[in-house]
C-alpha cells in the first residue's frame, strides 16, 4: 500500500530560500529552467504569506505561461509547456546541481510534481520536497519514520503572540518575571496576605494566575526539552499533535525560537495515524503512538531531525 505525504512546509521553505539564492547566482538559461526559477519564487512568496493553505501551491500551464510571457491561452500555454518540460524536468532531478547543493547544504531536494487534469480541472504543476508516495509496507527498513510539520492555522487570539516568537535572555527574564507575579498574588490572597475589596477583582486575579501558571510550565518543558504540548483550548479545532517547539534563531543575542506547529506522520508499519504523546512508561518522553496499535508500535519523536526509530 502507498500513501501521499503531505507537505512539511518548513523544508519546503528553507529549499526554496536557497534555490533563491541559487538562480540569482545561477541565471537560468534555458526557458524550461526559467519555469523552474518561477516557480520557485512564486511557491515560496505564497509559503511565507500563508504557509497553511497548500490549495495555492498548484500552478496550471496558463498561469505559468502568463508568468513569462503575455497572454493566457489554455492551448498556447500547453504546447509551451510541453516543448520546455524536459529541461523542466530535468532542473529538478536528483542529480541537477540544485539538488546537489541543497544536499550538500543538508536540506531537503526540490522534485516537480506534475498532476493530471481529472474532472474539469486543468494540469497544474507544483514543487514540493519531501517524499511523494510512502510505501507502508512491513520490512526491516521501513520501521524508521518521517515527522511532517504543517502550520496551525487556526489559533485564538491569546495563542498569536506566541506562534512563531523569539526571545532574547532579556525578554525571557521579563516574561518569567511576570508569570511568577500573576501565580504569586492569588497565593497571597488565599494566605490573607492581600485581600481585594470585590470579589470580581478576585476571581479575576485566580483566573488569571491558572493562566499563568499554564504558560509557566510550558516555558519550563519547552526549555528543558525542547518541545511542550500547545494548550487545547489555545485553538478552535480539539485535534491532536499540536505542540510548541524550540528552534533556532541565527542569533547570539536571541538564542529561544518558539514555533507552534502540527505534527503529522503515519505509522511505516500499518498506515495509520501517528499520535504525538508524553509518554510516563519513556521517563516522560514525547513519542509517536500508532493510533491503531498504540501500544505495539511505538516510535521515538525527534523534534529536530523530524524523524524517529521504532521502539517497540
Amino acid at each position: 500500500m502507498e500513501i501521499q505525504e503531505k507537505q512539511d512546509v518548513e523544508d519546503l521553505e528553507q529549499s526554496l530560500s536557497y534555490a533563491e539564492t541559487f538562480f540569482k547566482i545561477h541565471t537560468p538559461l534555458y526557458v524550461g529552467h526559467q519555469i523552474g526559477e518561477c516557480l520557485v519564487r512564486k511557491t515560496l512568496e505564497i509559503v511565507k504569506l500563508n504557509p497553511s493553505d497548500q490549495s495555492h501551491y498548484y500552478f496550471s500551464n496558463p498561469e505559468i505561461y502568463e508568468m513569462l510571457n503575455s497572454g493566457k491561452d489554455s492551448e498556447t500555454a500547453r504546447r509551451w509547456i510541453k516543448s520546455h518540460e524536459d529541461k523542466l524536468l530535468e532542473l529538478f532531478s536528483q542529480t541537477s546541481s540544485l539538488n546537489i547543493e541543497l544536499t550538500n547544504n543538508g536540506l531537503s531536494q526540490i522534485s516537480i510534481e506534475r498532476i493530471a487534469s481529472k474532472g474539469g480541472r486543468p494540469v497544474q504543476w507544483r514543487v514540493r520536497t519531501g517524499n511523494r508516495f510512502v510505501k507502508s509496507v512491513m520490512t526491516k527498513l521501513s520501521t524508521d519514520i518521517r515527522y511532517v510539520v504543517t502550520e496551525i492555522h487556526d489559533p485564538l487570539p491569546w495563542a498569536k503572540p506566541f506562534m512563531n516568537a523569539v526571545l532574547s535572555p532579556t525578554k525571557l527574564l521579563l516574561t518569567a518575571i511576570s508569570l511568577l507575579t500573576v501565580i504569586v498574588i492569588p497565593l497571597y490572597m488565599f494566605i490573607g496576605v492581600i485581600d481585594w475589596p470585590s470579589k470580581e477583582m478576585a476571581t479575576t486575579f485566580v483566573i488569571l494566575g491558572i493562566f499563568g501558571l499554564l504558560i509557566f510550565l510550558k516555558f519550563h518543558e519547552l526549555l528543558n526539552k525542547g518541545v511542550t504540548e500547545y494548550p487545547v483550548f489555545w485553538s478552535k479545532s480539539l485535534t491532536r499533535n499540536k505542540l510548541f517547539l524550540s528552534t533556532p534563531t541565527g542569533s547570539k543575542g536571541s538564542p529561544l525560537g518558539i514555533k507552534a506547529v502540527s505534527i503529522e506522520a503515519s505509522c511505516p508499519i500499518c498506515g495509520a495515524d501517528i499520535l504525538i504523546e508524553k509518554s510516563r512508561e519513556f521517563h516522560n518522553r514525547y513519542i509517536g503512538k500508532c493510533r491503531i496499535a498504540p501500544s505495539e508500535h511505538v516510535f521515538s519523536f525527534d523534534h529536530v531531525k523530524k524523524s524517529g526509530k521504532f521502539m517497540r
